[in-house]
């Protein structure tokens, strides 16, 4: 009996397609509408959270040292806490060579030195110039309500070309952005690779990041340290990419939560450059310990003005949120890979309207299916299978008329595989979803109806697959399948390759299966 070739078509009625198209035109609207109160709620709640952490700065429990006779620290600390209640957080130190040292190790923002006939007031700009202001404030009203002379010493400044201490601050906020979108890109360029590669790729880009802005900020701002610069750069980028790619491999508009609690509520929490993170509200101050971007600024200033001084839980801080965004892209990336490809009308993840399932084969025609009658069995002493990755490209075409050329003169199959392996399947509010799907199914109904010409012309059977993975993963997985099925017919790769300058520097399809595939793979130039 004579064996159809069988290529399922959209099966949607015209009229039927045109009353969707209507349908569809006020579902945009309200996307657009959709798309611009999200845009404005957006806007307004940052607007909300900095102006509530930055429009009237009051210091809370401002960790402060003191020394000097108790009776006179006592009077400075109820002066002071009468007119600013719970501004700061006294500590007792019994000089003030010890207080000095509290300061430089981070224990304290500053210290009052009561002893002696002035009223003397240690600070540490480079640590944020707001806590310095808000010491000096308040030591220059005691001064005058005792008549005390005060005496002002910065005992860590700002760098000769950082002179108020924003650059670490700014070299982070920097870093923020680019490395948010990293880790939302990567997660959707690598969506379908191994889950080792999938969790390298943001770490690499952190890596070069730290590597890079580490030595812009050394050159400009001379904040030296370069070594620990730019493994505290890459460890907050990473921390920041990670996250955000994890998000993004669950769900796309997911990104926008990474957005939210980085940037929008990162920001206020953060205290800025002025580290006016102690002069927020309470609601706000209790999440500064656990967000990136404020915890990296304070690690940053420490490294650089402190000795390193109070960096460790800062450190752990920031590698949790990366370990816990690496571990979790390689897992989410690992469960995506074993999900089983599309094998059935209807069958597949993201299959929209149109989309061609992978039902080829012997059988009669159907009402929906176009035949077209294979050549008589040609005697061969050993079948063969081909497996012909397609896009309807040029080198694709010249691979897949060799292929069928070949199985005119012996028997054995043709299985044509075309990869669908968008970069990204919806914008990140996912309203343009729909219509993304639509493109893709016209796009992958084109390629199968190239493939069906050039199949139509030699008369060769074959059967043709859409695949939701990369290239080289979805031919591999084809040519698995089949040799799982036949395991004494060892399956045989056949692409095209390119004659263009990049694909030939940078490698391509047929090169990274050269190196991957473990069947033979025959390249048509």
């Amino acid at each position: 009996m004579p064996t159809n070739v069988c290529i399922l078509k959209g099966t949607t009625p015209v009229a039927a397609r045109h009353a969707d198209h209507h349908r569809g035109q006020p579902v945009k609207y309200r996307a657009l509408a959709g798309f611009i109160i999200a845009s404005a709620a957006f806007a307004a709640i940052f607007v909300a959270l900095t102006l509530s952490a930055f429009h009237a700065p009051r210091p809370h429990d401002l960790p402060v040292g003191i020394a000097g006779p108790a009776a006179a620290t006592s009077r400075i600390e109820q002066a002071v806490d009468t007119g600013l209640p719970g501004a700061f957080s006294w500590r007792g130190y019994p000089s003030a060579a010890a207080a000095r040292t509290a300061i430089t190790d981070r224990q304290v923002d500053g210290a009052l030195i009561a002893s002696g006939p002035d009223l003397r007031l240690l600070t540490a700009e480079a640590g944020g110039t707001a806590p310095a202001q808000a010491l000096t404030t308040a030591a220059q009203a005691v001064a005058a309500k005792s008549g005390r002379h005060l005496l002002v010493t910065d005992v860590v400044p700002p760098g000769p070309r950082d002179t108020q201490a924003l650059s670490p601050f700014f070299v982070l906020l920097s870093v923020l952005i680019p490395s948010l979108a990293a880790g939302s890109g990567s997660a959707l360029a690598f969506r379908r690779a191994h889950p080792a590669l999938a969790a390298a790729a943001p770490a690499a880009v952190a890596v070069a990041i730290g590597v890079v802005c580490a030595a812009v900020a050394d050159g400009l701002a001379g904040l030296g340290h370069y070594g620990e610069l730019a493994g505290l750069v890459a460890l907050f980028s990473l921390a920041v990419a990670a996250p955000t790619a994890l998000l993004a491999r669950i769900w796309p508009p997911l990104v926008t939560v990474a957005v939210l609690v980085l940037i929008v509520f990162g920001i206020p929490v953060s205290g800025g450059p002025a580290n006016l993170a102690s002069f927020a509200p309470a609601w706000l101050r209790v999440l500064n310990p656990a967000l990136p971007l404020g915890v990296a600024a304070n690690a940053i200033r420490n490294i650089v003005y402190f000795g390193g001084h109070a960096t460790a839980v800062r450190l752990a801080v920031l590698a949790s949120w990366a370990v816990a965004g690496v571990i979790g892209v390689a897992l989410v990336t690992a469960l995506r890979r074993r999900r089983p490809a599309p094998v059935a009308a209807g069958a597949g993840a993201g299959a929209g309207a149109g989309a061609l399932p992978a039902i080829v084969g012997p059988g009669p025609a159907q009402p929906g299916w176009t035949s077209f009658p294979a050549p008589p069995e040609t005697a061969a002493a050993q079948p063969i299978t081909l497996i012909v990755g397609f896009d309807d490209s040029e080198p694709a075409q010249r691979a897949l008329s060799w292929a069928a050329s070949l199985l005119r003169a012996r028997s054995g199959t043709l299985h044509v595989v075309y990869a669908d392996h968008p970069l990204i399947d919806s914008d990140l509010s996912g309203f343009a979803h729909t219509e993304m799907e639509e493109n893709r199914d016209a796009k992958a109904a084109g390629v199968a109806d190239a493939a069906r010409q050039i199949a139509a012309a030699t008369g060769i059977p074959y059967t043709f697959e859409r695949r939701q993975e990369s290239p080289v993963d979805a031919i591999l997985s084809v040519a698995g399948a089949e040799d799982a099925v036949e395991p004494g017919r060892t399956p045989i790769i056949v692409t095209g390759r390119s004659h263009h300058l990049p694909h030939r520097v940078l490698g391509s399809v047929p090169v990274e299966l050269l190196h991957q595939s473990p069947y033979p793979v025959l390249t048509i130039t």
